[in-house]
């Protein structure tokens, strides 16, 4: 996934920019600090303009592998994988020398799998119709970048009002999303995210600690927040800008353990 970053010339910002994952979640997908979701990985080669099929099939198998591991009961993990090898007596049914055969045969499909994923990721671009597979492929034009990844997204899921409350994901409207606004509180990123094809803005944070948050208010009063749970950086629902533009709507982070808290353009909604 790096190479094909760095092959499309985006920075994480401008990655970021392009996608629902924040610059930080980019950076940690990308230099091997965290798993990438399905999404991200779809919603990368949409940035670059790749077809995100040959890395998605092998996403799914080290998913499907992953959960099989989970499902699996934890003693079991403890148990003897054969009676006959370690001379102890068969349980009735045999039901632990399956199971101990079961993660004998699913352990080694996971280190495949991950192996697969993580060298296809950076091998779909350096494979193109023939050519050498040690071949660095052209940077291309970011104009060209962002209208094939344009042409690729799929079809926003809603428009104005059928956007209040909905996740920006769920509904495709990251996909020419731009920050139509931000701001800062101590290292904190304040970002007002805007969609023109949905006509809608969420809110986003990044570079945070557990327990900032984020909201954003539209001028009849509508709010919607989000809390950082797990990790740096956090968004909301949306707001719908149908009847009101993107700069009526006011974003504000908030630091709840320094009780600070920074808003823009004002530290209160506007008025009706």
């Amino acid at each position: 996934m790096r190479r094909m970053k760095d092959a499309s010339g985006l920075s994480y910002g401008r990655l970021a920019g392009r996608t629902h994952y924040s610059r930080s979640s980019w950076e940690r997908f990308l230099n091997g600090k965290q798993l990438p979701t399905r999404v991200a990985v779809e919603q990368l080669a949409a940035a670059v303009g790749e077809d995100p099929s040959p890395l998605l099939a092998l996403w799914d198998a080290l998913d499907t592998t992953s959960r099989e591991l989970a499902e699996t009961p934890r003693d079991a993990l403890a148990a003897p994988a054969d009676s006959q090898e370690t001379g102890a007596p068969r349980t009735t049914g045999g039901s632990r020398g399956r199971v101990g055969l079961l993660l004998r045969r699913l352990l080694p499909l996971g280190y495949v799998a991950s192996g697969a994923l993580l060298g296809a990721l950076g091998a779909v671009l350096l494979m193109d119709d023939g050519h050498s597979a040690t071949a660095t492929p052209p940077a291309l034009p970011s104009r060209e970048v962002a209208a094939r990844a344009t042409a690729t997204a799929p079809r926003p899921g809603c428009r104005g009002d059928s956007c209040l409350e909905a996740e920006p994901q769920a509904r495709n409207c990251q996909w020419d999303a731009v920050t139509a606004r931000q701001t800062w509180l101590r290292g904190l990123q304040i970002q007002l995210r805007y969609s023109p094809r949905c006509k809608a803005v969420w809110g986003r944070v990044e570079n945070g600690t557990v327990g900032d948050a984020v909201s954003i208010t539209d001028r009849w009063g509508r709010t919607e927040d989000a809390t950082i749970r797990v990790g740096t950086d956090t968004y909301t629902r949306m707001l719908s800008t149908a009847d009101a533009p993107a700069s009526t709507i006011t974003i504000c982070g908030k630091i709840p353990s320094q009780h600070e808290r920074e808003c823009t353009p004002t530290d209160q909604p506007p008025a009706p």
